[in-house]
């Protein structure tokens, strides 16, 4: 089998991407025989060399598994780790935190931090149940992008 029979096809992954990673196992589409058939090793004459053939694909799909994981695994960190550092659940808990912030970048570092979700929940506290004309709420509403949600 070829290395590039048998691959990972996954989205939602890019950078920047706000959503969680989507991936399924596929076997690339090569034209496949009369019978209809893709073969995902070579023609093999032994039962020797068929058993290498599966041990290289087994290889190869434990190789796939491995980096699904840790693609998933870092999805699941990032998404989280911000508002679980802190400790919080709510969004005015951790906004509370942010508006003791000392400067605007650790506010944005924090913030842009959590997972979309939890931005999400913390903007819409901000910006529907404070006062974004004064104090710390204002700076957030100035520097909110709310296409990307993210501080600038």
């Amino acid at each position: 089998m070829t290395e590039e029979a048998l691959f990972l096809d996954m989205s939602g992954t890019g950078e920047g991407e706000t959503t969680a990673p989507r991936m399924r196992l596929a076997v690339r589409a090569y034209p496949s025989d009369e019978k209809g058939f893709i073969s995902l090793t070579s023609d093999c004459e032994t039962v020797e060399e068929f058993e290498q053939a599966v041990r290289e694909l087994k290889e190869g799909m434990d190789t796939l598994m491995q980096r699904a994981r840790e693609t998933f695994q870092q999805y699941q960190n990032e998404e989280g780790e911000g508002a679980r550092a802190m400790g919080f659940q709510s969004a005015m808990e951790i906004w509370q935190f942010l508006d003791e912030c000392d400067s605007v970048e650790e506010m944005r570092e924090i913030f842009n931090g959590l997972g979309l979700q939890k931005r999400q929940e913390v903007a819409d506290f901000v910006l529907t149940q404070l006062n974004i004309f004064k104090g710390a709420a204002s700076i957030f509403s100035q520097n909110f992008n709310e296409g990307e949600c993210l501080l600038e």
